[in-house]
């Protein structure tokens, strides 16, 4: 659902027939260690670099790390983010994002994706609940989900 939401038709086509297929699985991160469910207080940043027309994204202090999200700790390859989206030092604010955070073939984590199991928790102990930090992970543009938003690739930022 979350993909047919807020991706754009061009990302619907690519993606969704991956997920319907069960062949990428999906969480979605947006709590965060320090902030729970405050959307505007979220610390996770989604840099613009112009220069190779992707996103860094990092989790840059602990109270940043994407805490809660079902299905992280062991069993998705890919993931929703909410994180800020940062244009040239301007701060735009959350927007949310996919991308994948384990190998297809060993289902490791990415390079500068370090996911864990949060542990026991005092209910519903089935459901693999984990945390996830990033350090300076690199994702195509057009991997900020554009229903809603755009950014071209020259940085420029547009409502839909």
């Amino acid at each position: 659902p979350s993909l047919e939401s807020m991706a754009d038709d061009e990302q619907q086509r690519e993606w969704l027939p991956l997920a319907r297929d069960f062949r990428i699985f999906g969480t979605y991160a947006q709590t965060e260690l320090g902030h729970g469910s405050n959307v505007p207080g979220i610390e996770t940043t989604a840099e613009f670099d112009k220069k190779s027309d992707q996103w860094v994204l990092n989790t840059p202090m602990l109270t940043s790390t994407k805490w809660w999200p079902g299905g992280l700790a062991k069993s998705c390859t890919h993931c929703i983010l909410m994180a800020r989206v940062v244009i040239d030092g301007k701060d735009f604010g959350p927007h949310p994002f996919f991308f994948q955070v384990r190998d297809l073939n060993t289902h490791e984590s990415l390079p500068g994706v370090s996911l864990w199991d949060i542990g026991s928790k005092l209910g519903y102990n089935g459901m693999d609940n984990g945390a996830m930090q990033l350090a300076n992970v690199r994702i195509p543009r057009r991997n900020l989900l554009m229903r809603y938003t755009r950014v071209d690739r020259d940085g420029t930022y547009s409502k839909v």
